[in-house]
Order: C-alpha cells, then structure tokens, then sequence
C-alpha cells in the first residue's frame, strides 16, 4: 500500500483499491458512540410520550363525545334546563306591568303593579327601580326588568315620567279656574253668614262681595305645622239704611292646600281672619263684623301675621 501525501489514505499499486486512513482516537469513537445511544434512548423515551399523549388526547375526545351527546339529549327534551338556556323564552316584561307613582311631589315613591302574577317573571323582586324614593312630578325613573331561567326580556329596561304626585300650592298661580272659584265661594259664603245679622235688620239695604286679593304663606321648613297659608280677602260694600256706603275688607284663612294627582284642590278650611271684633260703623252696637276698615291696614295686619313663613308676592 502505498500513502498519499498528506496521509488521508492508501492506494494497492497492484489493484489500485484506496483505503482512507482513520485518524479518530479510541476516546472520540467511544464519544460518539455514547451520543448516539443517548440520542436514540430519548428518540425512544418521545416516541412513548407521542403515544400517552395519543391515549389521553383520545379519552378526553371520548368524554367529550359521551357529555355532548347527553347536552344533545338535554336539548330535545321539552321543559329541560339546558333548553330552556339555550332556548330561552322571549316576554315583554313591561306588558303586565303598572308603574304608579303616589306621595307627595319631592317625596314621592315609585309603585309596581302586575295584571299576571301567574307568569314566572312577574315577581317585584327581579325589577330594579332607579331612583326609587325621593321623587317630584317630571323626574325619570328607569325600571329594569332581570330575565330569570329560561326567559329573554325584550326590552330589559324601560324608562318613566314621574307623574300624578300630590303637590304642594306653592306660588298663587297654582290656583285658578275652578279651584280658586271654590275658595272664593266658600269666602264669600262665610262673609255672608258674618253679616247675616245686621243685613236682616232695617239697619242694612244691600251689600255686594268683590275679591279683593289673595295673600299666599309658605313655611321656611317643610316641618312647619302648616305648610302653606292662603287668606282670600274681600271688599265688601254694605249700604246703610240712610242710603251712605261702607266699605270694610275680610279675609278667610285656609292651610295646607294640596293639588292631587286630579286637580282638584284640597285645603283645610279656616274661618273669616279679623283684628276689630266688635267694632261697629254706623249700625246699633249689637251689630259688628270682624273686618277692617282700610285695605292697606288689612294688608300689615296678614304680612306680619305668620311668623316662620315667607309671603309668595
């Protein structure tokens, strides 16, 4: 055999077969030998993961098939809890629900009412209400209705307007129409009454009841005993029997006046409001009225009579 020159391999001058010549050392033979039995042990070791993980990927799949199956089976049945998740049952809540408003304006409440206690849903309970107290006329309130089980709530909230509570008569222009014709009767009626006597005796012709103005007192405090004073004065023109005129000035008082939700006034009806009981003016001394004489002295007399209340101009 016959070295090459840089003694990587050998060559048979007489058959000409080459050989290469093996420079490894014992050591990195055995090295690579080692590498190679690590590299198929753990080739070995993945290929038994690869088929645990097959066996758990398949029993999970089995599981899963076994759990759809029975939420299938669920579905089919009529009544069925999973139905009636998946397949809830569609209700205006707001159909069979009233909402009312009662109480006084800024301290009203909201009131729920159903026409169908039969229905499952209609139950206070699952109906949030936002504001719920502490209500005047014309604020929202928004009422949300919560779908139980087995429902879906179309729509789920619904807004309202606070109406129909009972306000306090705060300002004179509250009253008119029909209500200040019924304070001005009742007035009229009582003055009426007050000089029944004088105008049943010879010392009287005639007399006529004009109104006058009316003076509105509204507490500071909404503790007050009463909340709000009205006096409805009168001019009142009596003729003598001698045929001169005297005109006198009466008042009525009336207290804590209220407009319900229908309009209608409701007050506590007081009596005739005089400061010269037992005066007389040309009549017999038997005879008196409770009134003044002068319109701008009955005016001082009602602005200074209530103490803790504010006179509405």
């Amino acid at each position: 055999m016959e070295l090459s020159a840089d003694g990587k391999q050998a060559s048979c001058p007489y058959c000409g077969h080459i050989m290469l010549i093996e420079t490894k050392s014992y050591g990195q033979k055995e090295y690579e030998r080692r590498m190679a039995r690590a590299r198929a042990e753990e080739d070995i070791k993945e290929l038994q993961r690869d088929r645990q993980r097959r066996h758990r990927r398949k029993g999970w799949l089995i599981a899963l098939c076994v759990v759809a199956g029975i939420l299938l089976i669920n579905l089919l049945i009529p009544g069925s809890p999973m139905r009636e998740l998946v397949f809830p049952q569609s209700a205006d809540p707001f159909t069979e629900l009233r909402v009312t408003f009662s109480g006084m304006s800024g301290e009203g409440r909201v009131d729920l009412q159903f026409s169908n206690r039969g229905e499952e849903y209609a139950d206070a309970a699952r109906f949030e209400v936002k504001p719920e107290t502490d209500l005047q006329n014309g604020d929202t309130v928004t009422v949300k209705a919560i779908a139980p089980v087995g429902w879906r709530f179309e729509p789920s909230e619904k807004q309202f307007t606070v109406e129909g509570l009972t306000e306090w008569v705060l300002t004179p222009d509250q009253l008119d129409g029909d209500n200040l014709a019924a304070i001005h009767a009742n007035t009229e009626r009582l003055i009426r009454e007050d000089w029944e006597e004088i105008l049943s005796s010879p010392l009287a012709t005639e007399m006529s009841c004009t109104p006058y103005r009316t003076f509105l007192f509204v507490s500071d405090e909404k503790t007050g005993y009463e909340y709000n004073v009205l006096y409805d004065s009168y001019e009142v023109r009596v003729t003598r029997e001698d045929g001169s005129v005297l005109t006198s000035y009466e008042a009525c008082r009336y207290t804590d006046l209220k407009l319900p939700a229908d309009g209608v006034l409701t007050a506590d009806y007081g009596d005739l409001q005089g400061f010269q009981f037992g005066y007389n003016y040309g009549f017999a001394s038997t005879h008196s009225f409770s009134g003044w004489t002068d319109a701008a002295e009955m005016e001082a007399d009602l602005r200074h009579v209530r103490d803790g209340y504010h006179l509405v101009e």
